[in-house]
């Protein structure tokens, strides 16, 4: 159980030292959830983008160069 509890609290540690490093602790809290939310959009659709496209670019490169 007390790894339980350090686990969440190493957790609540790293939230903390994200608010600290954007600045996010300035904001309200329906602006740092409007923030937090576009940033897990955008690192979504960059993870996704790179998941779709690289392997396609990697296929082509290979091809042309036998």
């Amino acid at each position: 159980l007390s790894s339980v509890y350090r686990f969440f609290k190493f957790l609540r540690w790293l939230y903390l030292q994200y608010l600290l490093n954007t600045a996010l602790y300035m904001l309200e809290p329906w602006e740092r959830a409007m923030f937090s939310t576009l940033l897990v959009a955008i690192i979504s659709i960059a993870i996704y983008s790179a998941l779709v496209f690289i392997p396609y670019h990697l296929h082509s490169m290979v091809q042309q160069h036998p």
